[in-house]
């Protein structure tokens, strides 16, 4: 019998530790989402400035308003989870970042082929985006975290209606630039 209660004291060790591992590694990867969303409010008005086309400058203005209420919903699910909002390095986000500036360095200022970079860097920035958003979605719902699951399904849903929105963006404008009409 003694056996048997050393064996439920050391199973529950383990339930406790592997609980314990799943909430870290869930803080961590929030951390990194919360960096990223961070970094991107602050490149965002810089890519704005950058681009010629009217519906591609509309379409950053809205992901940069979404972009504040995503780093909202990500502070209380910081603040649900008792954890201070803190950033952390993510050199992901900053590769993606870097590559978009690079866009605007080798390419003409108000064309449709800096335009049409900048699409494809930001849609690469979407994709991690909403990889992160969702991996961290799946850690919540392992450890219960039901109140930010809500949120992050509330993310996940924005970015993926921001990724067809940029799909859309500045296309018939593009095209009549490249047709020249």
């Amino acid at each position: 019998m003694g056996n048997t209660n050393q064996f439920n004291a050391g199973s529950n060790t383990v339930a406790d530790s592997n609980a314990d591992f799943k909430f870290k590694f869930l803080s961590n990867s929030l951390q990194q989402v919360y960096t990223a969303e961070k970094q991107w409010a602050v490149v965002l008005p810089i890519l704005r400035l950058a681009v010629g086309c009217e519906d591609l400058i509309a379409t950053l203005n809205k992901f940069e308003k979404e972009g504040k209420a995503h780093i909202q919903r990500l502070e209380v699910i910081f603040k649900t989870l008792s954890i201070p909002p803190k950033e952390a390095q993510n050199k992901d986000i900053e590769v993606l970042i870097e590559e978009c500036y690079d866009i605007i360095d080798v390419t003409p200022i108000n064309s449709f082929i800096r335009d049409a970079g900048l699409i494809v860097g930001i849609q690469q920035i979407q994709q991690y985006q909403i990889t992160e958003y969702t991996s961290l979605l799946a850690q919540a719902l392992a450890c219960d975290e039901h109140k930010a699951v809500n949120l992050l399904r509330v993310i996940v849903h924005n970015k993926h209606q921001e990724e067809e929105q940029l799909a859309m963006a500045g296309t018939s404008q593009m095209l009549d630039e490249i047709l020249g009409d």
